[in-house]
């Protein structure tokens, strides 16, 4: 055997290595090809998949939420400043359901006002009657001028004020509205002192280098003494009867629960607005990025066809030599 070996060329036995690396060499190639066109083919199929999601998607479905403000969230309000008056009411004939709407909210709001806190009004407190009431806390001049304009939304508002009553209604009942309004009721004044700056007329004399309404007013120094008329302030400390500090009355704790109804409805609102032009936006980006991932998709596609090609290519060639090999 050992002379068989010996009686094969060097050459020979060069050129059986060379080719049986090659051989190696091809399969590793034909194997590597097949793996990646796999992935390739894959990546492909996951990007046609994602990028139709993408574009199938509308920013139009994405839609705002109702939002609402629970009664047990207004009790905590805090009262604010005095209103201003209310504008004059000018609306036009076309609004004829709006205005019976509004006057029939007034009557049912001024109703819950009267029965539930009225009651806890101390006897120095105004009384407010129904138009009085109206321009301090509905404003429907307002709203049905602003409607006359084509400023508002009727049906919004509507809704709004429909469910003001109904979340007014039942935090009016809670115990922590009714221990405000009985503290306030119940409360006793007491004598407060505080400095008052006040002013004084007094007579003083002084000299005016001006004046010649005296004799030997040439001579040094020029002038005239004269009597002038100052004012003098002073501080004064006055006594008055005053309740308890951090107190309430009745019209401010409806004024602050109002308040915090539409505060809490508008930030509510601002929130889930903002939240769906976010999602919108995002779908809308999503759907740039579908349309990107499909061009990319036919140039991964491109990328097999070529590595299949190469793939062919090694097929032939290795075809060829057990063709080679058989002859």
């Amino acid at each position: 055997m050992s002379d068989i070996v010996e009686a094969i060329p060097p050459a020979s036995r060069f050129a059986t290595t060379l080719d049986r690396i090659e051989r190696l060499y091809l399969l590793l190639l034909r194997t590597a090809i097949l793996v990646i066109a796999t992935g390739v083919l894959i990546w492909a199929a996951w990007l046609a998949v994602s990028a139709t999601v993408r574009i199938m998607r509308s920013p139009e479905s994405v839609v705002e939420q109702p939002v609402s403000v629970a009664a047990s969230e207004l009790p905590s309000a805090i009262a604010p400043e005095a209103v201003k008056a209310a504008a004059k009411r000018n609306d036009g004939p076309s609004l004829k359901a709006e205005r019976q709407f509004y006057s029939r909210f007034v009557d049912q709001y001024h109703s819950l006002y009267q029965t539930r806190f009225e009651p806890f009004r101390r006897a120095e407190d105004k009384r407010l009657n129904r138009d009085e009431f109206d321009d301090n806390f509905v404003k429907s001049g307002e709203r049905l001028a602003a409607l006359a304009r084509s400023e508002g939304d009727f049906a919004k508002d509507r809704a709004d004020l429909e469910e003001l009553l109904q979340a007014m209604t039942q935090a009016s009942t809670l115990p922590e509205t009714m221990a405000r309004l009985k503290q306030y009721k119940e409360a006793v004044k007491k004598p407060v002192r505080r400095q008052v700056e006040r002013f004084r007329i007094e007579s003083r004399r002084g000299w005016d280098s001006l004046s010649t309404n005296c004799e030997s007013w040439y001579e040094a120094p020029i002038g005239c003494a004269v009597t002038r008329q100052v004012s003098v302030p002073y501080t004064q400390t006055v006594t008055s009867m005053a309740l308890p500090d951090g107190l309430l009355s009745h019209t401010q704790i409806f004024r602050g629960m109002q308040d915090r109804y539409f505060t809490l409805l508008t930030e509510r609102r601002e929130r889930e607005a903002a939240s769906v032009t976010a999602k919108r936006a995002d779908i809308a980006e999503g759907q740039n990025i579908g349309w990107g991932s499909l061009h990319l998709m036919l140039y991964v596609l491109a990328g097999f066809l070529i590595l299949m090609f190469f793939f062919l290519l090694i097929a032939i060639e290795r075809h060829q030599r057990r063709v080679n090999a058989r002859v």
